[in-house]
Parts: structure tokens; sequence; C-alpha cells
């Protein structure tokens, strides 16, 4: 990461997605010396230094030496964490990316002052190395900082740049997305196991179904039609389930689902901006 050469990375939160950054970065070859966590949770404090050969230090000293800082707390501790950013900005330029949930820029920038602002939406699998995260920028980011927050995220997987208003979609998609492929390798379990198989291999046909057809599906982008049709020979048994999905109307429901993720997104980011914005 040639990019991030030179840098001193400091990481508020030592959750799991404050640690999963932390692996992302180490594994890429970010030195221990060139990261900081500041962490209130001891036992968390711990487990980074033990895990990841870092230091845990207090906000004020992670401010006062971290060149961009990345905010990973909870969206009801972000205000003071926010605060503090935009006293030591006062003092020296810092780049702030954060991946606090419905934290629009605006709201972060009233808190942190003037400059640099990156908004992440991570997601889960990014925990293993294998999410996707998409990025928005705010204004006054320059070539060189989006360069940072790519190389940043692109150790825990896929990144996409996309505009702010985009974000409520994106969390919909793919931030809440992981939990519906969980229902639906559950309901392939309960399935199968109606049909004879023991829980344990159902599940584990379901997922590992799952996990090919996403690696086919990543290597033929925008041609899923035709993959389902390379499945679906006619009247055979994959064309018997199709129909009925379409006549139970699959589509809608998942369209209606993910309308309601992406509205909710909308109103928690008003009420936690209304929260935050000061």
């Amino acid at each position: 990461m040639s990019v991030l050469r030179g840098k001193r990375l400091g990481i508020v939160g030592a959750g799991n997605m404050g640690q999963a950054l932390l692996g992302g970065l180490r594994a890429a070859g970010v030195p221990a010396g060139a990261l900081l966590v500041s962490e209130r949770d001891r036992r968390r404090c711990a487990q980074v230094r033990q895990r990841f050969g870092v230091g845990c230090v207090a906000l004020e000293a992670l401010l006062r030496r971290a060149s961009v800082v990345l905010v990973a707390v909870k969206p009801q501790d972000i205000r003071d964490v926010l605060r503090q950013i935009g006293a030591a900005r006062r003092h020296r330029n810092v780049l702030v990316i954060s991946i606090a949930a419905g934290i629009p820029i605006r709201a972060m920038a009233r808190l942190a002052g003037r400059g640099p602002v990156v908004r992440v939406m991570p997601n889960l699998p990014a925990t293993i190395g294998s999410g996707i995260s998409a990025l928005a920028w705010g204004r006054g980011v320059s070539a060189a900082d989006r360069a940072v927050a790519r190389a940043i995220f692109q150790g825990v997987g896929e990144v996409i740049v996309v505009p702010e208003r985009l974000l409520d979609a994106v969390t919909a998609i793919s931030g809440s997305g992981p939990a519906y492929f969980f229902a639906v390798f559950q309901a392939l379990r309960e399935a199968g196991v109606r049909r004879g198989l023991p829980g344990e291999v159902a599940e584990r046909l379901a997922v590992c179904t799952a996990l090919g057809s996403a690696k086919l599906a990543l290597e033929a982008p925008g041609r899923l039609p035709g993959l389902i049709a390379r499945v679906a020979s006619k009247k055979g048994t994959t064309e018997a389930a199709l129909k009925v999905f379409r006549r139970r109307r699959l589509a809608a429901v998942i369209e209606a689902g993910v309308r309601a993720a992406a509205q909710r997104s909308k109103e928690l980011t008003a009420l936690l901006e209304t929260r935050v914005g000061g």
C-alpha cells in the first residue's frame, strides 16, 4: 500500500469493524508502528495490542499523532469524538473517514470542522476480508485522500464509490444484505430437513452453492439472466422451482423489503443528523 507509506493511521473504536480494518491493514503490510487505536474498553485495548501489536492510547494522544483518523464508534458516541477531532483540526490537517452508520457528511463537518471527510458503508463480511465498502466523498477530498481511503478499505474486500445520496440504497442492498442471504440459507436448510436431509448437510449444501454461484456471477457481471438459463433446462427441476417463485412474486417481495430498508435508512439518517449535527 504505497499510498499509505509515511502516514500514521488512527482508528477510534476497536469493535468488530475496527479490528477488521486493523487486520486488513496489517495483512497488507502496514507496520504496527504506523497504527494507533483509541478504545475506552480496556479488554479491547488488550486484544488489539496482543493480536496486532499496535498501541492503544487516549483519543487526545491519537489525534495529536495521526494524519488519518478512522471513526469506527457507534452513532451515539460519535458527537464527542467529532468535537475532539474538530479541536485537533485547528492545528493540523487530518483526513476523517467515518463508518458510523447513518451520520451524513454535513453533520460530521459541522462538528469536525473544515477538512476532508469520507463516509463509508462497509458490511459484515468485511470482518473476514470479504466485504464490499461503498465510499462517498465530502467537499475538499483530494485525489491523494481518495486513494488513501480506497487503500484502507481494499484491505477488507471490494470498494465502490457512490454519491452520498445513494448510501441509503447501498445500505438496503449490501449493508443489510448479508441478513437476507442468511435468511435464504435458513429457509433452504429447513426445506432440506423436511425432505430428509440432516440439518448440517442441508445448510452446507445451501451455503456452498451460494458461494460458488456468487463466484460465477462475479466472473460474468451483468449476465445474471444467462446464468439462470444455464441452470434452468426446459421442463427441468430448476424451471419448476422458478415458476413457483414467479407465481408467488418473489422479485416483488425482495423489492418491497429493499424499499423498506432504504426508507428506514433515510429515517434513521434524519434522526441521527438531528441528534449529532449540533
